[in-house]
C-alpha cells in the first residue's frame, strides 16, 4: 500500500494543506507538517470527526433526487407545434444496513441503484398501449389539422375569386356609365 503525505491528501480533496492541517489537529490527529504521512486510521478519525461536527455521526441513510427535463414537441389548436416542457424527477435513498461496514458495499450500491421493482409484463402491455393510442391521437390530430387547413385555402381561393368577380363586374359597370355619359352628351 503506497503511503500518503498532507500535502498529496489535500491535493485529492482539493483543499489548502494548511486547513487540512487544521482538521486534522481538531480530529486529535497530531500532524505538525505537510509532508507528515497520513494512515487510513488518520483518514477515518477525521472522518468521523468532520461527520460528529456536521451533525451526521449517526446517519444511515442518503437520499439523492435527480431532476432530468427534456422537450416534447406537440400538436397545438390553430395547426401551430408547441413545445412542452417535462421535468422528471427520480429519488433514490441508499441505506447503511450494517454498522461494521461504515458504508454500503459495491453490491449493495449497484443493487439500491437499480429500479426497486422490475416492471412486469401487464405494465409494460399498459405502456406501450397508451403510447400507441397517444401516437394515434397525434396522427388524428395532424390529420385533421392538415384536412383544416386545407378547406381554409380553398374557402381563401374562392373569396378571392368572389372578389376578382365584383371587380371586374363594377370595371365593365363603370365603362358602360361612361360609355352611355358620353353617347348622351354627343346627342345634345
Amino acid at each position: 500500500m503506497t503511503s500518503t503525505t498532507v500535502a498529496q491528501f489535500a491535493a485529492e480533496l482539493k483543499m489548502p494543506a494548511d486547513v487540512l492541517l487544521d482538521q486534522l489537529k481538531s480530529a486529535g490527529v497530531n500532524k505538525s507538517s505537510a509532508s507528515d504521512e497520513v494512515t487510513e486510521s488518520d483518514k477515518s478519525q477525521l472522518l468521523e470527526s468532520l461527520r460528529k461536527a456536521h451533525g451526521s455521526a449517526g446517519q444511515k441513510k442518503i437520499t439523492i433526487t435527480r431532476k432530468q427535463t427534456s422537450e416534447i414537441k406537440q400538436a397545438g389548436p390553430g395547426g401551430r407545434a408547441r413545445t412542452v416542457q417535462v421535468e422528471v424527477r427520480k429519488k433514490r435513498v441508499f441505506v447503511q444496513r450494517d454498522e461494521a461496514g461504515g458504508g454500503l458495499s459495491e453490491t449493495q450500491e449497484s443493487a439500491a441503484a437499480a429500479p426497486a421493482t422490475p416492471i412486469d409484463p401487464a405494465e409494460m402491455a399498459r405502456r406501450e398501449a397508451e403510447a400507441m393510442r397517444n401516437a394515434e391521437l397525434l396522427a388524428r390530430q395532424e390529420a385533421e389539422l392538415k384536412e383544416k387547413q386545407a378547406k381554409l385555402e380553398q374557402e381563401r381561393e374562392r373569396e378571392l375569386k368572389l372578389q376578382e368577380e365584383a371587380r371586374q363586374r363594377a370595371e365593365e359597370e363603370r365603362l358602360a356609365h361612361e360609355a352611355a355619359e358620353k353617347a348622351q352628351r354627343d346627342i345634345e
